[in-house]
């Protein structure tokens, strides 16, 4: 292999201090798969000890200077206090993740649930959300849905459509001028015969419907075998609807491997179209490209 150039080497450096990767708070928690959750010793016991540990990832890397929170798993009683907390640490709050998929009342569905009352908890909780966002200085609040169908017939797929962008609509009203919506889509799991929001086509659609502060969120472990990531990347970047990522890998379904692990190669090619619209910096010509969030979902489980 031939040696890089300096003046090569110092230009990938670069761009490489350019990322921005913000990582989730539950990833320094115990985790585990589906089955089991291993606990290790050391594991924080509040957000605040995780801001701390998140702290030291960024002391050590350079790259990683916010935290993503979910609500209600980093549940505080003064949010503004947790965010004073961070700064401190050297730290910020970055994105607020949403919960409308653990109660026992969306078992059926939350923001389109065929019971007006659980999609007004739902909705209700959104815009709790966007509450966490004001006194805690976030920009971003992402929402991933577990909403959909498990046999056919059991709910009109046109009507879950119409609650899910009316759900949409009344929390992207509630976004302050500098704050943004970021939908993230999953192909499948929970609901395994229609998901509401199982590709990047129909998170794209309702982004487009609702302005241009909503953005898609890429998931690199949600898709079909052989889905041609990058070629999604490119396109989003291009409308200018690429939110940021969550970066996860699959091998036989969902979100089953680290991101990079089976397909390092892949890696490679989705960050080159981010790299050729000169996203990392923000001075692409139709980037709208923030942090990306690492994260193992196995620990939600």
């Amino acid at each position: 292999m031939t040696e890089l150039a300096p003046e090569t080497r110092a230009r990938v450096a670069a761009r490489l201090r350019d990322q921005r990767i913000e990582t989730a708070s539950w990833a320094y928690g115990n985790s585990g798969t589906r089955f089991k959750v291993f606990p290790q010793e050391g594991v924080p016991r509040d957000p605040y000890e995780k801001l701390a540990d998140a702290a030291v990832v960024h002391r050590y890397t350079g790259v990683a200077p916010t935290v993503a929170l979910h609500i209600p798993w980093d549940l505080v009683e003064d949010y503004a206090d947790l965010a004073r907390h961070a700064t401190e640490l050297g730290v910020r709050v970055g994105t607020i993740n949403s919960n409308v998929f653990q109660d026992n009342d969306y078992k059926l569905g939350s923001v389109t649930n065929p019971d007006a009352g659980v999609r007004r908890k739902a909705i209700g909780h959104l815009l709790e959300c966007i509450d966490v966002m004001d006194r805690t200085g976030s920009r971003d609040l992402k929402l991933w849905f577990s909403d959909g169908t498990n046999y056919p017939g059991q709910d009109d797929v046109r009507t879950r459509q119409d609650r899910l962008a009316v759900a949409l609509a009344e929390t992207y009203a509630r976004l302050g001028d500098e704050q943004r919506m970021l939908l993230e889509y999953k192909l499948f799991e929970p609901a395994f015969y229609m998901t509401d929001v199982p590709d990047w086509g129909t998170a794209y659609a309702h982004c487009i419907a609702l302005g241009e502060r909503a953005q898609v969120v890429i998931d690199t472990g949600h898709h079909a075998p052989g889905t041609n990531i990058e070629f999604i990347v490119a396109v989003l970047l291009r409308a200018g609807k690429l939110g940021g990522f969550d970066f996860n890998s699959r091998f036989y379904a969902d979100d089953d491997l680290m991101v990079g692990a089976a397909d390092p190669f892949q890696l490679f090619r989705i960050l080159h179209e981010i790299v050729l619209a000169d996203a990392l910096s923000g001075r692409g010509s139709r980037s709208c490209w923030t942090s990306a969030t690492t994260s193992n979902r196995r620990s939600r489980r």
